[in-house]
C-alpha cells in the first residue's frame, strides 16, 4: 500500500525550500460520542469538490487519523502495536512500563518519546497543509499556524450515551463508563501538549452535534475558511 503520508513529507521539504506559508490546516477535537471522523470525510469531500475545474493544486485535501500511528511508529523505528496505547489515549502502568523496558529488541519507547514523535508528525503535516487532523491534540500543536481552523464537537451527555449505546451495542451504564474514561484520557493527552489545564477557549468554534447536522457543520467551517483566506 502506498504510504499516504510520504507525499506530505516530500511536499513539506519542497514547501520549506520555496518558503511557502505553513498550512492550511484544520483540526477537529471532540467529546467522545461525537462523530469527528464522519465529519472530516464530509468536509474533505466538499473541499475537494470545490477545486474541480479550478487551477491545479499540489495535492487534494485529506483527513488524517490513525495514519499518524504508522508514521510515528516509522519515526521511532518500532512496530505500531508497541505505541498503540498512546493512540488510544492510554498510558502504561508502572509494571507494564518496567516490563516493556526489559525487552532487548529495541521495541521499547517511553511514553514521552512516543508523544514527542506524535507531535513532530502532526506539526509536519500542519506545516505542509491541506490536511484535516482528527484528534491527537492537533489544536495545540498547530495553533500558531496562521492559516488554521480549530473546532470542537460537543453534545449533551444523554445524546452521547444514546449514540454510544447504539454504535457499540452497550448498556447505558457501560456507555456512560466508556464515555467518562475516554473523555478523561483525551483531556489528559491534550493537557500534556498544552502544558496547562484544558480550556475550550483554545478552539475557534464549538458545535453542538445534537442541534447541528454534520453537513451544516462542514458548510459553516468552509465559510470560516473562506473568511480566513484558507481556500
Amino acid at each position: 500500500m502506498e504510504n499516504l503520508l510520504m507525499k506530505y513529507f516530500e511536499a513539506r521539504i519542497k514547501n520549506e525550500n520555496d518558503n511557502k506559508e505553513p498550512g492550511p490546516v484544520i483540526t477537529i477535537s471532540r467529546e467522545y460520542g461525537c462523530p469527528s471522523k464522519i465529519l472530516a470525510g464530509i468536509l474533505v469531500d466538499k473541499l475537494n469538490s470545490m477545486n474541480q475545474g479550478s487551477a491545479p493544486i499540489p495535492f487534494k485535501w485529506k483527513w488524517i487519523g490513525r495514519e499518524l500511528l504508522e508514521e510515528s511508529a516509522r519515526d521511532l523505528k518500532v512496530d505500531p502495536k508497541n505505541i498503540d496505547h498512546i493512540f488510544n489515549y492510554q498510558e502504561r502502568s508502572i509494571v507494564d512500563d518496567i516490563l516493556a523496558a526489559t525487552k532487548k529488541d529495541g521495541s521499547y519507547k517511553s511514553d514521552l518519546a512516543i508523544k514527542k514523535s506524535v507531535g513532530k508528525v502532526i506539526r509536519s503535516l500542519g506545516v505542509t497543509g491541506h490536511v484535516v487532523i482528527v484528534g491527537r491534540a492537533g489544536v495545540v500543536i498547530t495553533r500558531d499556524i496562521k492559516k488554521s481552523l480549530h473546532i470542537r464537537l460537543m453534545a449533551p451527555l444523554e445524546w452521547r450515551i444514546n449514540r454510544v449505546m447504539n454504535s457499540e451495542n452497550l448498556s447505558k451504564e457501560k456507555a456512560l463508563s466508556l464515555i467518562t474514561t475516554k473523555d478523561a484520557n483525551r483531556k489528559r493527552f491534550l493537557e500534556y501538549y498544552l502544558g496547562q489545564k484544558f480550556s475550550i477557549q483554545i478552539f475557534d468554534a464549538i458545535y453542538n452535534c445534537e442541534y447541528f447536522s454534520l453537513e451544516e457543520i462542514a458548510d459553516s467551517m468552509i465559510v470560516s475558511m473562506q473568511q480566513r483566506k484558507m481556500i
